[in-house]
């Protein structure tokens, strides 16, 4: 079926290794998307990061390249070191990531696919710690706040790391015996370390799922009859209405947004009314189902671009079926 597109078709669980299952979409290998052979995808962290597993996941046969910094995952993407990036962009439980999608205004890249997946979280250590014994915790701050709750029952001080799996290999090289990282259970398997507990995130607030973004040089391949999603990034003119003019554009065409954020622009934070008085200056992030290259997109866009003083298309890309 074409509308699954690129990635698109399944959410899986990229934490219990073999024993992942699907939750919702179709078939992922029915895809014949030039992205799926492409052997190296960079990602911020190191082995057993979600990210890492999530490209093993839609592209088996893909080699990782582990980045230390998110510009170095865009980097080796626009210096040709790299075919693929994969970024998460958005959580359910905490949102969105907001360095991540500012990174996307500034990189010369293209959002070409996109997927969503269960994170499970595991609580590691090396194999002869008990949880009695743990006095500090290892991890990313957004896995600090999605396991919260548990974290509030375990009498340990909390430290962030830029990757939950780095949490991981930091015990194993410095043999640290009272400390645990919460990580994937591939990251546990990958350091040689052992799952005290597992799938700990809150879930009185409901599923650990990740939207994730593929990142490339060049746009996505057009497909007719396939579900695309559209990012994009604008800024608009002091006054009144200016948003809703905006919005206008997608509504008069039938357009559905399926995201709308905005977000102080940190260039330019402060713009003087009419009034005389200083309000903030925001930069919008939306996503609209279709693609740039259809025509009522295209009179959209062209229409928004008529009222925007800056305007950048991110990418039109298959949609994810299941969670959107």
């Amino acid at each position: 079926h074409p509308a699954r597109g690129v990635f698109a078709g399944k959410m899986k669980s990229v934490s219990e290794g073999s024993e992942t299952s699907d939750v919702a979409g179709a078939d992922r290998t029915s895809n014949n998307s030039r992205w799926i052979t492409v052997p190296r995808v960079s990602f911020h962290g190191v082995p057993g990061a979600f990210s890492s597993l999530a490209a093993s996941e839609l592209m088996p046969d893909c080699e990782p390249v582990a980045c230390e910094s998110l510009d170095l995952v865009t980097d080796s993407v626009t210096q040709w070191r790299s075919d693929l990036a994969i970024l998460p962009i958005k959580n359910s439980l905490e949102g969105t990531l907001h360095d991540i999608q500012d990174k996307l205004m500034s990189c010369d890249l293209h959002i070409v696919g996109e997927v969503n997946l269960r994170n499970v979280h595991c609580l590691v250590a090396l194999p002869s710690v008990k949880r009695e014994d743990i006095k500090r915790v290892l991890t990313h701050p957004m896995a600090l706040a999605q396991c919260s709750t548990f974290l509030k029952g375990l009498d340990a001080v909390r430290e962030a790391v830029y990757d939950t799996a780095y949490g991981a290999k930091l015990i194993k090289s410095e043999n640290l015996s009272d400390t645990a990282a919460i990580a994937s259970a591939e990251a546990a398997q990958t350091y040689g370390l052992k799952v005290l507990e597992r799938d700990i995130h809150d879930k009185t607030r409901g599923e650990n799922i990740t939207r994730y973004i593929i990142l490339a040089r060049d746009p996505a391949e057009y497909v007719p009859n396939c579900a695309y999603r559209t990012s994009l990034v604008f800024t608009l003119e002091e006054g009144s209405g200016q948003l809703f003019k905006a919005l206008s554009v997608f509504a008069l065409r039938e357009i559905s947004i399926t995201k709308i954020e905005s977000r102080p622009l940190r260039a330019n934070p402060l713009l003087s009314t009419d009034e005389g008085t200083k309000q903030f200056n925001y930069v919008f992030y939306l996503d609209f189902l279709g693609h740039s290259s259809e025509l009522k997109s295209k009179q959209a866009i062209r229409h928004l671009q008529e009222i925007t003083p800056f305007f950048k298309i991110l990418g039109s890309y298959p949609t994810s079926a299941g969670v959107s």
